[in-house]
């Protein structure tokens, strides 16, 4: 059976705070959160491996196996917490977990992440006074993830976590 897009958010994010909290317990923070990106980004760089974990037809203990396989030099809270997700039948929620632990991460520093859309590559002027700006505007430290778009004719476009501000 298949979850649609909304249904996966909400699971992995539940997943995303119990895996959170218990990082925070154990101090383990952003090392779990750094071994779950690159597991995560091991799927979604593997189609067939992403298809596999997708596939209801391959049994979830198989799907705790090939993942476990990825993660032998894992920390035990992260090979416990991919196994967890792994044997409930939710493996190919783990690139969406890892982006939720990651902004998890970021939020208890203080950061966020603004991805900041142009025609052309931004200068390093402009970027840094984007970023002070948004600095200023949140009272956070922010990160900027710089896109280019040629549809964009002129101006940025801004999307900082649910706001977005279009000045192309």
């Amino acid at each position: 059976m298949s979850i649609n897009r909304t249904d996966a958010l909400q699971i992995s994010r539940r997943y995303a705070t119990a895996i959170f909290a218990l990082e925070k317990k154990k101090k383990k923070t952003a090392v779990v959160v750094e071994e779950f990106s690159v597991i995560a980004g091991a799927i979604v760089a593997n189609e067939a491996l992403s298809a596999a974990l997708s596939n209801p037809i391959i049994a979830n203990d198989k799907k705790t196996e090939i993942v476990a396989g990825l993660m032998k030099k894992a920390a035990p809270l992260t090979l416990r917490a991919v196994r967890n997700v792994a044997d409930a039948g939710r493996a190919d929620l783990i690139p969406t977990i890892a982006g939720q632990l990651h902004e998890m991460l970021a939020a208890e520093q203080g950061e966020i992440e603004a991805t900041i859309t142009s025609a052309r590559a931004l200068t390093a002027a402009t970027q840094k006074q984007l970023a002070a700006s948004l600095a200023k505007a949140t009272g956070k430290k922010v990160q900027l993830k710089l896109e280019n778009d040629p549809a964009v004719l002129g101006g940025v476009r801004i999307e900082l976590g649910s706001l977005r501000l279009d000045a192309t």
